[in-house]
């Protein structure tokens, strides 16, 4: 299978255009706050409430977030940036993410 074919699944956050990986500015914004209000202490239940109150759509398109996308995006590593992906976290944020989801 072609790696840039229409059928591979990408990360929430980005959308293919012309067979390459460019950031969908509103998703990644809501993967920004994400981040954000899980650094500020609060868990994947308070920050699922949040996005929902503020009507943002999960990655399915739906009014509800499950908590496990919200896992899923704490722990995903594209987000850092690669060949493939534009960078939307930095690497500090993100190391920082990963050592407060080992302490829960």
């Amino acid at each position: 299978m072609n790696p840039t074919s229409e059928q591979k699944r990408i990360a929430f956050g980005y959308n293919r255009h012309e067979n390459r990986i460019v950031i969908n500015e509103g998703q990644a914004a809501c993967v920004k706050l994400i981040f954000d209000y899980y650094l500020q202490g609060n868990s994947l239940s308070q920050i699922k409430a949040i996005l929902e109150g503020l009507g943002i759509p999960s990655p399915q398109n739906k009014p509800t977030w499950g908590k496990q996308a919200l896992s899923n995006i704490l722990s995903n590593p594209h987000y850092l940036g690669s060949e493939e992906y534009p960078m939307i976290i930095t690497q500090e944020v993100f190391d920082k993410v990963q050592e407060l989801k080992t302490k829960k």
